[in-house]
């Protein structure tokens, strides 16, 4: 048996993490600046590092129980798998805060050289969390499959706790960054900004550090554990679907390829990125993706065929699938960047709309939220139809006939599970655009605090701006991956149950899945409930840390009036550690509730209530998700449209500043934390569905119903 592909796949996710480490010490061998930079710089590490340190010690002890949970309860190799993703994550997460908190005084002391060069800084920067990340998701989990493959006869639960491993880590660091960097913001800007008016990211501000340091922990350690799982996830549960299926080895190792030849697309494309004459950064990384793009779709199209040439017309239709879902990574980011850039309509109507109230702005930036979903909703149907009757055309023939009539409908699952891979195979560039907006920001905040001259200030300008764009663009594309995942995750599901009651009663649990089933109606609502609780709590504890910020703030500048005279310095590092030790607290009660629901809801109504739960949380978490990130960005840069109109200070300018604050946790906390709320509970489904079915067997409790006849009869007695 030939696993020519995995070896492949691991190859190149080592040439790809080998190419990040050399463009890490690329970065940091350029100049960091002089004292006061460094200063800045270091201030702004120290704080991500020691807040990272202490989040990490948090979640090892939640990730040793269920480790050992799942070494007892399910297998030992599950729960190797299990650890490594969460390593992974982690490690995905720290390497790209590492580099990117040293690359900000770097990036703004190349700007004396000119925007090329701090644009060249920044972006090498970004691209560092991005090869890593998808290098490191490609090289694990090609490891693992040929291991796995290799020694085991069920290796498909092994290899799947891997998504779960990812998941749970990335929820934590997303609800916990997002907490930190949104009240930290929120906090420096509500007594900075509008009661003692002074600038963003004024030196004279107690929270200015904090909220640099939030950028990292948030935007880059966040958001890079979170592409890293649905990379990861949704890697593994097409090979996983491969495999339960059993169209053979050819076919599980499809997803691998796919990974491995974008991830070529994606080093390819980091090289290119050049200013160009029109000295246009945004163009020129929209024109990078896009060659990404195109670059991967051909590869498809050249090497699928190559490989598998025994039958072209079944090669051409998986290319094309696999295609499909690449081409909508860039369709994701122009329809995003359409609602939340003040380059067009939708932002500029909210800034007009501050001209009347602060909430007008905060009503229609609600509306273009809305609204922005809807686009994207209809390009990823549009994908999942196409690539599911590909799949239909390209495996049909292929599937075993024990699955009967369902056999083409398993068919086109395949082909859907396929697109889903190709969009989050360009992982590696979105990431490096995305990571390159926390460096820019920073490397503005960095001129700003060390008081560089205005022509350096308007180069880091411009390339802030930029990043602002890309941060908000990507988020679009993370929270339609984790949408795509988590469907694909879903019919992982369903056949890992199969397993378990018999793949010959397949027929019958698929019918039984009806929308007139109470089952799996009560456990939709609950699944709806757990977005809407996840909601309000992130959302709460942001509202909480911030007012304690604000408070310490406020004390500082009224015992110590010196600091807005600039005749004393401020306590940096006692708001770095309010915030700190806050965003913990909050952190691990979310966590929990997304842990343990899902399980008490398989005891009780069975998997029925488990396939509903998590059909609740997809279809109402990711348009929630969609509408919180496009709104909050919408907000922000419909203030930064005013501000570049010469409007600061003004009436509309503070209304636009409130509308702000009410999006920085919409776009940073709640609507990125979705993602892995809805992920965790379909891989945590899909890892501990064998464990719920035997216990319900084990006590006695119908595992269609749960216990709803219990519940009946009790009723009439």
């Amino acid at each position: 048996m030939s696993y020519i592909i995995s070896i492949v796949g691991a190859v190149i996710g080592l040439v790809a993490i080998l190419y990040s480490i050399y463009l890490a010490r690329w970065v940091l061998r350029q100049d960091p600046g002089d004292e006061k930079m460094r200063f800045i710089s270091e201030s702004i590490a120290l704080g991500a590092k020691a807040y990272m340190y202490r989040q990490y010690k948090t979640i090892i002890i939640i990730l040793l129980i269920l480790g050992v949970i799942i070494f007892f309860g399910i297998s030992p190799w599950a729960s190797l798998s299990f650890i490594l993703g969460a390593l992974g994550s982690m490690a995905a997460g720290y390497l790209g805060m590492y580099v990117t908190t040293r690359s900000a005084s770097r990036a703004a002391e190349g700007a004396k050289k000119g925007a090329e060069h701090s644009l060249r800084i920044a972006w090498r920067a970004g691209a560092v969390m991005g090869l890593s990340l998808a290098g490191v998701a490609l090289f694990i989990l090609s490891i693992l499959y040929l291991f796995y493959h290799t020694i085991l006869a069920e290796w498909m639960i092994p290899l799947i706790s891997i998504g779960f491993g990812a998941s749970l880590v990335t929820l934590f660091m997303r609800v916990g960054g997002g907490i930190y960097t949104k009240a930290a913001d929120l906090g420096a800007d509500l007594v900075g900004k509008i009661e003692a008016g002074i600038p963003e990211d004024d030196p004279r501000n107690p929270g200015v550090i904090a909220d640099n340091v939030g950028d990292n922990v948030g935007d880059v350690a966040g958001m890079a554990s979170d592409v890293f799982e649905s990379y990861i996830v949704t890697l593994s549960a097409a090979v996983f679907l491969a495999g339960v299926i059993g169209l053979g080895t050819i076919f599980e190792e499809i997803p691998i390829l796919i990974g491995a030849l974008s991830l070529v697309a994606s080093i390819a494309g980091i090289m290119m990125l050049r200013l160009g004459r029109r000295k246009d950064p945004l163009s020129s990384i929209k024109r990078v993706i896009d060659i990404v793009a195109i670059i991967s779709v051909v590869l498809m199209l050249i090497v699928i065929p190559l490989i598998y040439r025994d039958n072209l017309i079944r090669s051409l239709y998986i290319s094309i699938a696999s295609s499909l879902g690449i081409i909508l990574a860039p369709i994701i980011l122009r329809v995003t960047e359409y609602y939340t850039s003040y380059q067009y309509k939708p932002v500029r109507d909210i800034a007009d709309q501050a001209k009347i109230s602060a909430a007008t702005v905060i009503v229609t930036g609600y509306a273009k939220g809305l609204l922005s979903s809807i686009p994207v909703l209809i390009a990823v149907g549009g994908v999942l139809g196409l690539s599911y009757y590909l799949g239909m055309l390209a495996v049909s023939d292929l599937v075993p006939s024990s699955f009967g009539a369902y056999g083409g409908l398993i068919a086109g699952v395949y082909g859907t599970a396929l697109a889903s891979v190709g969009l989050l195979a360009t992982a590696g560039i979105i990431i490096t655009a995305d990571s390159f907006g926390p460096v820019s920001d920073n490397a503005n905040g960095v001129v700003e605090m060390a008081g560089l001259p205005e022509n350096i200030r308007e180069v880091t300008d411009v390339l802030d701006a930029v990043g602002n764009t890309t941060k908000a663009t990507t988020k679009g594309y993370a929270i339609a991956s984790a949408g795509l995942a988590a469907l694909v995750l879903f019919i992982a599901l369903i056949f890992e149950i199969s397993k378990f009651i018999g793949l010959e009663k397949l027929p019958e649990i698929l019918s039984s899945i009806t929308l007139v089933n109470p089952n799996l109606l009560i456990g939709a609502f609950v699944g709806i409930m757990i977005v809407y609780v996840f909601s309000g709590r992130t959302l709460e504890a942001v509202g909480r840390t911030a007012m304690e910020i604000v408070e310490e703030i406020r004390r500082q500048f009224r015992e110590r009036p010196g600091i807005l005279e600039w005749k004393e310095k401020p306590d940096y590092a006692r708001v770095v550690d309010i915030t700190t030790r806050r965003a913990l607290e909050e952190f691990v009660k979310p966590g929990l509730i997304v842990i343990i629901t899902p399980i008490l809801i398989g005891i009780v109504l069975g998997w029925q209530g488990l396939a509903g739960l998590i059909l609740g949380s997809i279809i109402v978490g990711m348009p929630r998700a969609l509408l919180m990130a496009n709104a909050g960005a919408a907000w922000d840069n419909a203030k930064k449209y005013i501000e570049h109109h010469g409007g600061k200070k003004t009436e509309a300018h503070k209304a636009a500043v409130i509308g702000d604050t009410v999006g920085d946790p919409f776009k940073d906390t709640t609507g990125p934390s979705l993602n892995p709320l809805i992920k965790v509970l379909n891989t945590l489904s899909v890892v501990f569905a064998g464990a719920i079915i035997t216990l319900n067997k084990f006590m006695g409790i119908n595992i269609y119903t749960g216990l709803l006849p219990l519940i009946k009869l009790l009723l009439t007695l």
